[in-house]
């Protein structure tokens, strides 16, 4: 679609057939610059210049990217996976009798989604625990910030972003049900300061230009939600500015530079068969007209994605916690 200029960008795209790939978007052609060992999805993907950092439901990893791969890659899972078995379900059986039967801890896997770096910190939303997890550089878990209620994943949070002066968390779930979507918000101290809700099913959430931007989904949960608008695509304080058709597609992240606005995400199947599912970018300009969709098979859908280079998503270190000099780019 020739509704403005081709898109020149470089696009750091994760799938949930566990690769990261760098996509061109002028020419839709694209390279696997990783893959996880046993295939695990991947999920949140940044880059302070040319380190990279990945999510998945149960590890984060980095490496240098350089001659087309990611190289000199770590991989950790830092988290200890709670008690499993019979013993598990003991435990299980005593928080019910006690009243705390969904309680965070007693789930095993922490479910990592986006994640965004903010001075010599990376954040990570761990979806399942209800919590935001801060580990350095090097990928030592730091701390573990609950966002209350403390509940196995009632508000399937989704990501991190810091504007300079407070720290947002994506809530898909704002009263904890599926439909309508928020935020929580954060001074830098992590004091909650605000929390509102806006928008529906809310996959990723970032306050640009002094506007919130948000990206709204429709899924299945939400079908016998009535008030549910039934539609899908990325807004702008409360007006929609782009639809994409939910019955097609599921989207769970976008990137933005001066030019263009990238969305990504994958056709609608069954989350046990995504891995499967074929990836879609849409590709936008700033006035958010679609110029083109770039259409991918073989990898699954996309989850994650981030610009190589200015990519206004990334958001702002928080003025109160300078950037080493090493990392100057991060911002």
């Amino acid at each position: 679609m020739a509704l403005g200029k081709p898109a020149k960008e470089q696009l750091l795209v994760t799938s949930e057939g566990g690769k990261l790939l760098q996509l061109d978007v002028a020419s839709g052609q694209y390279r696997v610059l990783y893959e996880h060992p046993q295939g695990e999805s991947v999920f949140g993907v940044t880059s302070i210049g040319d380190r990279v950092y990945l999510s998945g439901a149960t590890f984060v990893a980095a490496g240098q990217l350089s001659g087309g791969t990611l190289q000199r890659c770590s991989l950790r899972v830092p988290f200890r996976i709670p008690l499993r078995g019979d013993l598990r379900r003991g435990m299980r059986w005593l928080w019910s009798k006690l009243g705390a039967h969904a309680r965070v801890l007693s789930y095993d896997k922490p479910g990592l989604h986006q994640l965004n770096v903010y001075g010599s910190s990376v954040y990570i939303a761990a979806t399942s625990w209800n919590e935001v997890w801060e580990l350095d550089l090097d990928l030592n878990l730091k701390q573990r910030r609950p966002v209350e209620p403390h509940i196995l994943d009632y508000f399937h949070l989704n990501n991190v972003f810091c504007d300079g002066l407070h720290y947002y968390v994506c809530l898909n779930r704002y009263a904890g049900r599926p439909g309508p979507g928020g935020y929580a918000k954060f001074d830098l101290e992590w004091n909650e300061v605000e929390r509102r809700a806006v928008g529906w099913e809310s996959h990723a959430f970032a306050v640009i230009d002094h506007r919130m931007f948000q990206l709204c989904c429709f899924s299945w949960r939400s079908k016998a939600v009535s008030e549910h608008p039934r539609k899908a695509g990325l807004m702008v304080e409360d007006k929609v500015v782009f639809e994409y058709d939910p019955e097609q597609y599921f989207c769970k992240d976008f990137s933005m530079d001066d030019e263009h606005v990238f969305i990504v995400g994958g056709t609608n199947t069954p989350r046990e068969k995504r891995a499967k599912a074929v990836g879609i970018v849409f590709i936008l300009n700033r006035k958010f007209e679609l110029l083109d969709r770039c259409v991918i098979e073989g990898l699954g859908g996309f989850n994650g994605c981030r610009l190589l280079g200015v990519d206004h998503t990334r958001g702002h270190a928080p003025f109160a916690r300078a950037l080493p000099a090493t990392h100057a780019d991060a911002a």
